[in-house]
């Protein structure tokens, strides 16, 4: 059975297309122009085409005698790449790929989309866990353009009867990048990406020069983990996943005929509390453990019973064994997964 992967070279793509090569998939993978990351794609030993999404045309070539298509290219940060750009790539491009489908000498099999939970809107000040019945509202372009490309999936599905399954993914993280994490620039990175672009903060929005100024002071120790409460010593909640979980859900689904036509919240084990992460992080690292206190809450999550019930969705890799991956990966030690 021959598989398109789109965004091979990603975070979740390679390590995707590695476990599937080894379960007999033949493996088309699509990169962008010039991508940085085009060799760790290469080196998976699978057919790669060079493609921009937002250029219809090469997708719906590429798409042509595969069997199933896994579409995981995305672009995530906005960063300064215009809202029209991010609609083009992120959902257009899902458009010309199910077109492409269509038009293909080989019948589909399946369709796979990757989705976000960020499509429930999880930048909330009070606790709750999305469904895949929740309602979806999203608060920002990125989101907006996951929701879009999901509705048009499933039109495809209801007009073509393409086979289509939408994953909602959450914050994923390989090896390489979880020692990083509640660094006070990791946390500074959502304040500034709040106020980009002359945004309504997603959360704490009447906090906001209160939260500024408590990074300020936070960034003087860099290198710190900060274990994050609110003014009643409630713990923020990290919401995380570890690739591996979401490529043995992302194959669970694809194997599954009950998958078709549903949606999954495809996240990892229940969140973990900011103050528990970060003494992990702390303890493994021999870095400053700070408490820190925010004047409002976060750490939505999102229920992954569906997964569990429809699939056996069982994700596997809590925090501490996350963090037990990167001290190997760190020492130089061999580890399955293959870093970002």
């Amino acid at each position: 059975m021959k598989a398109l992967i789109t965004g091979i070279s990603g975070r979740v793509g390679p390590n995707l297309a590695h476990e599937m090569k080894r379960r007999g998939y033949e493996i088309r993978g699509l990169v962008m122009p010039k991508d940085p990351q085009a060799g760790k794609a290469a080196r998976l030993g699978v057919e790669i085409l060079e493609a921009d999404l937002a250029d219809a045309d090469s997708l719906r070539a590429a798409v042509d005698g595969v069997d199933v298509i896994i579409h995981q290219g995305a672009q995530i940060p906005q960063g300064s790449s215009s809202s029209e750009r991010m609609l083009n790539v992120n959902t257009r491009a899902t458009m010309s790929l199910l077109e492409g489908a269509l038009a293909s000498r080989r019948p589909l099999k399946r369709f796979l989309f990757a989705s976000t939970y960020q499509t429930y809107n999880p930048f909330v000040t009070r606790p709750v866990e999305f469904a895949e019945d929740s309602p979806q509202r999203p608060i920002d372009i990125y989101a907006l353009t996951k929701l879009l490309s999901e509705e048009i999936c499933l039109s495809y599905m209801r007009e073509y009867g393409l086979p289509v399954t939408i994953l909602r993914y959450s914050s994923i993280k390989a090896a390489n990048e979880v020692l990083g994490m509640l660094r006070p620039a990791w946390l500074n990175y959502f304040i500034d990406m709040t106020l980009s672009r002359n945004r309504i903060p997603w959360f704490g929005a009447e906090h906001i020069e209160a939260t500024k100024e408590i990074m300020s002071e936070l960034l003087e120790t860099p290198d710190a983990v900060c274990g994050v409460s609110d003014p009643a010593g409630e713990p923020w909640l990290l919401v995380v996943q570890d690739v591996r979980d979401t490529v043995a859900g992302t194959i669970l689904a694809l194997e599954s005929d009950k998958a078709v036509g549903e949606a999954f919240n495809m996240t990892g084990p229940p969140p973990i509390p900011y103050t528990d992460a970060a003494r992990a992080l702390a303890d493994a690292t021999g870095r400053l453990y700070r408490e820190v206190t925010m004047p409002f809450w976060r750490g939505a999550g999102a229920s992954t019973e569906k997964a569990r019930l429809m699939l056996g969705y069982n994700p596997q890799y809590t925090f501490d064994k996350m963090v037990e991956t990167a001290l190997a990966y760190e020492a130089g030690q061999p580890i399955n997964q293959i870093p970002n």
